[in-house]
């Protein structure tokens, strides 16, 4: 009997420590701007159960625009951007599905900005992001084993254990990828990143949102059958998946835009009109269907790639505005339940006030 119980102890120490070199050794989360991904998709599954109102997934653009503690601030519904680099549609779904396991969410509001990504431009960094952090679960395994992704055994037994795949990297660890295993998601406000630094956007012609206005002024129609893009079809079947899995959770699913620099964004926005319509899922385009535009010369972090904070205020007025005119969610910052968002958000203006924002 002794025996067994030292085997069975063995085994133990063995997985924690397999477990714990796993997270050293992913790629995830080795870089100061990184460190993201791992602690904020680990702070996803901390949440108190059953308080958050509103999930937002999607890829970098989500994590850096989308800022659920503005909108708590705004109309005090809770929310969480459990968003990584590049996250495709396919990856939104299976963090949906990890959401649901904790969270009662009234609506899911997805990110259009991976729907025309094809297999092609899927990074193995933008893939492992979404995988490597998720807990263990039959969902893991569905999602490691989808025949879209097509991975072979080998990089299938990576995404079960990343230290096959990334045991030389022991000469380029940093001070990032031990704090992994800390887990304190210390730059991570409920999913989002904050980021005060403003680089803008250099092209001096008309703004998008300028040239949608003359779009409408001058009654312009793009017949979208002539446009030389398409909604990729395992985006619409994982849309239809996503659709049904929030119906079967008592929870409405939203198309979002994000804000963009994207010289085709009014084409892509007839298109996803149409697919929203056809689908009857709600759409909302925070390019077009704003009263204060994002100013991309202030509001950019990166010359018009991602949102810096006052980009990320503005989108979360545009949300606050959305999901009070559609949806009836109750407002927590009274409850005393929501201590804990009360105190992360008086630590979130304080940091924006230090930084006069």
């Amino acid at each position: 009997m002794k025996n067994y119980i030292k085997a069975f102890i063995f085994i133990i120490i063995l997985i924690i420590i397999i477990c714990l070199l796993n997270r050293v050794f992913s790629p995830v989360g080795s870089s100061e701007g990184g460190w993201y991904v791992a602690g904020a998709m680990r702070d996803m599954y901390k949440q108190d159960k059953n308080t958050i109102d509103v999930l937002y997934v999607g890829d970098s653009n989500v994590y850096t625009g989308v800022s659920p503690l503005e909108i708590y601030n705004n109309i005090g519904v809770t929310g969480f951007s459990a968003s990584t680099p590049g996250q495709d549609t396919i990856g939104s779904y299976y963090v949906a599905k990890e959401f649901f396991k904790t969270q009662s969410p009234k609506v899911v509001m997805l990110d259009t900005g991976e729907l025309f990504t094809t297999k092609e431009f899927f990074t193995e960094l933008s893939t492992r992001s979404e995988i490597d952090y998720m807990n263990f679960s039959f969902d893991k395994l569905d999602l490691i084993n989808e025949d879209y992704m097509d991975f072979s055994i080998k990089e299938k037994l990576s995404f079960l254990f990343p230290i096959i795949r990334f045991h030389d990297r022991y000469q380029r660890l940093t001070e990032f990828d031990i704090r992994k295993l800390i887990l304190k998601s210390e730059t991570s406000y409920k999913g989002y990143l904050y980021d005060i630094k403003t680089k803008k956007y250099e092209n001096k012609g008309k703004s998008i949102y300028l040239k949608y206005k003359e779009y409408q002024k001058n009654h312009k129609e793009i017949n979208i059958e002539n446009i030389d893009l398409h909604i990729e079809e395992y985006a619409k079947e994982k849309i239809d998946e996503l659709k049904l899995l929030c119906k079967q959770n008592n929870c409405e699913l939203v198309l979002m835009t994000m804000p963009t620099t994207d010289e085709r964004a009014i084409e892509k926005y007839e298109i996803f009109k149409e697919f929203a319509k056809e689908k009857e899922i709600k759409y909302v385009n925070f390019n077009f269907e704003v009263d204060e535009p994002i100013n991309w010369e202030t509001d950019t972090q990166d010359k018009g790639d991602h949102l810096n904070i006052k980009g990320a205020e503005k989108v979360g007025n545009y949300i606050s505005k959305y999901l009070s005119e559609n949806f009836e969610i109750e407002n927590k910052k009274d409850k005393p339940e929501y201590k804990k968002w009360n105190e992360v958000l008086q630590a979130y203006n304080e940091r924006k006030k230090e930084d006069n924002v």
